[in-house]
């Protein structure tokens, strides 16, 4: 599992130095910080970690070199320890102390003093604590389990060398080539961050936004949650693919001699090739290395492909593959696949039946996941093919062949793809004028070839009418479609935006199930800033690595999953696109006014680099209210009455927002802290936009955040006093399952009620349909069994029943995942000469306003504190860590019908003018700005006693 060297001292020393040492495993060598002027001992206190993927074998060594460290000449070799770890390997745990050789191997007078401990792979030796394993936070380093050969680049079993391939670089001074204070990546730095909690896979959303709100309970949990990897995380992290040929049988053909081909994205490793024989046995190991975010791992297709044989006149014909994706594997047990068989097909001839079976073994190791040792069984169960066939739990061994139909209807909210200089100049040469954009669809599913509709030359509205058709087994091995709205160049395709579908949000393989299904929705796509730009800093961000800073365009899709009855129905292996009827007006949701206001109480904390220059704060909501780069008015024709009706909505809906504030220069007492002079009177913003209203989805997901919070208030508390050692915990537990209960049962009734209401309304999906179904069932369960478990709560037992009260609160989070988005998310930026600085960004349901309070969002009609931060890659890391802006602010959003209450939750004193009197009526406009008259002063009292230590 891993070797750790913890460095303690070295010395004496002759004479006075700078002193860096070395420790060196299986080729990996990792340098300590420097210690300047050094006379005696030189106190490392280090400690170095090697995470090993074979067990350590009884004539390996560490090494441990002494340098006098010189920022001129090289550096100087003071002493050499090595060791043969064969005695660490029995015992697992060993404290040294020894003397060091020079360079003719003869005894100096300079001890080292270090501490190794060992935890083998099968858990044999080894059984400290967790804790004592730390792992690099950062980046850019890669984390590689070692394996015997991963020091070579390749070998005969296709193990790829550490780091991809690359030895740890040492600059021409002796040490890290990422300089002197960057310490070895499993040096001192590698305790940082490594208690952050990683909550449990559920599956992405794009709901799963990074929150900067503040006005929530924050428990101090002094329990080390289990590292499990979020699905919905961005930040790249390392990751490691290790897969195991065993052997193949039963495979179709003559005359052969087969290789197998492993695959995973576009990196290709063979095995040998095995001659003359239809059952070959290899038994060879291959490792891939990844260091990307796990959204776009688990995308990553792995392909296994026999092969007849690599001679030049049969290289690449190939008797079968197999195909799954890298999540599908981590949502195995243990993240593995083990001695399972898998069942290769002839992706040419889908209904040839079997071309054979390849027996294998697939793990993927994670940032601090454990390797379990599999259990045994015995030979004749392993060689039982179909009861050890390599697919995911509860899927049949017979797979049915099935049409998956993703229609795309049309797009709008397009941003600019060309800058105005380039089209000036076209526009010059060919009297031409049009969108400066040409954009067409393109959607990636289960590694085949990617299909796209056509491109619709010039237009901000495009309309496709299309719908391109995937044909796979069903249930499938890959799970997500990648869906990208691209424009066409004739250089370079540029991504416009990226959404991804997860068919396991979007089904239900119970008893009462269905079958993938989604829309006809909008689905919201986000990503970099709608200025153009020929280097766009936040490229990745279009391409869904990273959270959107903007949102970027909507687009109409559907999809529907069809089983082929048919023997030749669904043959085709090829991605079909064809054109489909278009949609009519009403088919995606009936259209309403919705009404945001929003008021800026206080702007602190802001960044002194911006404190001279003068700011301004600007709120929005898709392309309503961004008044750098928002809306592009459309040049293309649209005929009838439709398209200029929309014009008309966007030019009155311009001329009645005022969304973004006045600007003004940060005023500062000290120059080191700058706020925003919001004194008596406070800056007020407020939009109108036109959306589908899809209320009923962020309805429903609002309730269920009531329960679940409440739900996990309650259990802190328990947790709480169980640390405390308070008397009576468990009488607070039947009081959280009695909360449980109702809030359940409240939801079920208010979700019967809306089904009721608003059962035939338009827009209203086949998906709206079986979730309300799916919600009603699974939630009324929950709601049964915590009122049933409230009667058994008793002392002795009330541990258990709160593991099972947190298993119906996580039940309930996965429950509250919607697939199918409605209105935008909100942003607000901060700008600084018409130049986008800092930003925040949260979910429309957050301050959505409902008549029913259960409903409404947490931070609806409340004022609440927002941080702003950095976009994209400079959000990041340590230098995205400086707050750029502290924001208190009261918002609001609903229909415009509802906005007599909009002004209801605002700090009273304000000045009752005629306009704020009279804004809650349809036709008014909103106040510009808020005067209070009462003034309070406040006095901050801070007692320093004293002070020791300082530098």
């Amino acid at each position: 599992m891993a070797l750790l060297l913890h460095l303690i001292c070295v010395g004496p020393f002759r004479g006075r130095g700078d002193r860096v040492a070395k420790v060196t495993f299986r080729g990996v060598s990792h340098y300590t910080k420097i210690l300047e002027g050094v006379e005696e001992d030189a106190y490392f206190d280090e400690t170095f970690e090697w995470p090993v993927a074979s067990p350590i074998e009884g004539n390996e060594h560490v090494e441990v070199q002494v340098y006098n460290y010189s920022k001129v000449f090289s550096n100087r070799l003071i002493g050499t320890f090595r060791m043969v770890l064969q005695k660490l390997i029995q015992e697992g745990q060993l404290s040294i102390t020894e003397t060091l050789l020079d360079a003719n191997n003869t005894v100096i007078n300079t001890e080292v003093d270090l501490e190794l401990k060992y935890q083998a792979p099968d858990g044999s030796v080894g059984n400290w604590m967790r804790e004592e394993f730390h792992f690099p936070q950062e980046d850019d380093d890669t984390v590689s389990l070692l394996s015997r050969d991963s020091r070579y680049s390749t070998s005969s079993k296709g193990v790829k060398g550490i780091f991809g391939g690359k030895k740890g670089s040492v600059s021409k001074h002796g040490r890290s080539s990422r300089g002197v204070d960057s310490v070895s990546q499993y040096g001192s730095r590698m305790s940082l961050g490594s208690t952050d909690e990683v909550h449990i896979r559920e599956g992405g959303s794009q709901d799963n936004v990074s929150m900067t709100s503040v006005n929530q309970n924050v428990t101090n949990k002094k329990s080390k949650p289990t590292p499990v990897i979020e699905t919905g995380s961005q930040k790249a992290q390392d990751f490691q693919i290790c897969i195991t040929i065993i052997e193949a049988r039963q495979l179709a053909g003559l005359n052969m001699d087969p290789v197998v081909c492993v695959q995973i994205g576009e990196e290709r490793k063979f095995t040998s090739q095995k001659e003359s024989t239809n059952c070959p046995y290899y038994n060879e190991y291959f490792v891939f290395d990844f260091h990307m975010s796990p959204d776009m791992l688990f995308d990553k297709i792995i392909t296994l492909s026999v092969l007849h044989s690599r001679n030049l006149l049969r290289s690449g014909t190939m008797v079968g593959s197999f195909k799954l994706d890298v999540g599908t594997v981590y949502d195995a047990p243990d993240h593995m696949f083990y001695h399972k068989w898998a069942l290769l097909t002839d992706p040419e001839d889908v209904t040839g039946g079997p071309k054979g079976y390849l027996k294998c073994d697939i793990a993927v190791v994670g940032k601090g996941d454990s390797i379990k040792t599999p259990p045994k069984s015995s030979e004749d169960d392993e060689d039982d093919i179909e009861a050890n066939l390599l697919l995911p739990e509860g899927v049949p061994a017979e797979r049915q062949r099935a049409k998956f139909i993703l229609k795309v209807f049309r797009a709008d909210g397009l941003p600019k793809m060309s800058t105005g200089l380039m089209a000036n100049v076209k526009k010059a040469f060919t009297s031409e004028t049009r969108d400066l954009v040409d954009p067409f669809v393109q959607v990636e599913f289960a590694g085949q070839r990617e299909g796209r509709t056509s491109v619709e030359k010039g237009s901000y509205q495009p309309e496709w009418n299309e719908q391109i058709v995937f044909c796979e087994m069903f249930p499938p091995l890959c799970r997500r479609f990648k869906i990208q709205l691209r424009d066409h160049d004739s250089v370079n395709n540029e991504v416009i935006g990226t959404h991804f579908l997860d068919l396991n949000m979007i089904s239900d393989d119970g008893d009462k199930g269905f079958l993938p299904t989604f829309g006809p929705t909008f689905i919201n796509l986000y990503g970099s800033t709608r200025d153009y730009s020929l280097m766009d800093e936040h490229q990745a961000l279009n391409e869904g690595v990273g959270e959107g800073v903007a949102f970027r365009a909507r687009l109409l899709i559907q999809l529907k999953c069809e089983m082929c009855t048919d023997e030749t129905e669904g043959v085709s292996n090829e991605v079909q696109v064809e054109s489909c009827s278009a949609l009519s007006d009403t088919a995606a949701g009936r259209i309403d006014e919705f009404f945001l206001f929003g008021s800026f109480l206080e702007a602190t904390m802001i960044d002194r680099k911006i404190g001279d220059k003068p700011i301004t704060f600007e709120l929005s909501i898709g392309n309503y209210g961004n008044n750098v780069d928002g809306q592009n008015a459309s040049t293309a024709p649209k005929g009838g009455e439709g398209g200029d009706s929309s014009e008309e909505e966007d030019e009155e809906d311009g001329s009645s927002a005022n969304s973004v504030t006045p600007a003004m220069k940060p005023v500062t007492n000290d120059r080191y802290y700058y706020h925003m002079p919001y004194y008596e009177e406070k800056p007020c913003v407020y939009i109108k936009s036109r959306w589908e209203d899809h209320r009923r989805r962020l309805y429903n997901q609002n309730m269920l955040v009531k329960v679940i919070e409440k739900g996990e208030e309650g259990m802190n508390d328990v947790t709480e006093m169980i640390t405390m050692e308070r008397p009576h915990p468990e009488r607070r537990l039947r009081g959280v399952l009695e909360e449980l209960s109702v809030g359940c049962n409240r939801f079920c009734s208010l979700l019967q009620k809306a089904s009721g209401k608003d059962g035939n309304s338009a827009g209203r999906t086949k998906l709206d349909k079986e979730r309300a179904r799916t919600l009603l069932r699974e939630v009324e369960i929950i709601g049964k069994e915590a009122k049933k478990m409230k009667a058994t709560v008793r002392a002795s037992t009330y541990k258990e029943k709160l593991k099972q009260t947190a298993q119906f609160v996580n039940k309930l989070r996965v429950l509250n995942i919607e697939p199918q988005d409605s209105l935008p998310d909100i942003f607000i930026w901060m700008l600084s000469n018409n130049k986008r600085i800092a930003y925040t960004r949260f979910p429309s349901r957050d301050i959505l306003y409902s008549i029913v309070a259960e409903e409404t969002g947490t931070n609806c009609g409340k004022v609440q504190t927002l941080f702003l931060k950095l976009p994209g890659k400079r959000g990041t890391g340590p230098s995205g860590w400086t707050i750029q802006a502290k924001l208190q602010l009261y918002l609001w959003l609903g229909l415009n019908k509802h906005k007599k209450d909009f002004l209801g939750g605002l700090p009273k004193g304000y000045e009752q003018t005629k306009a704020i009197q009279s804004a809650g009526r349809l036709q008014s406009v909103p106040p510009v700005t808020l005067k209070y008259e009462e003034r309070q002063v406040f006095q901050l009292r801070a007692h320093m006693y004293q002070a020791r230590s300082l530098v």
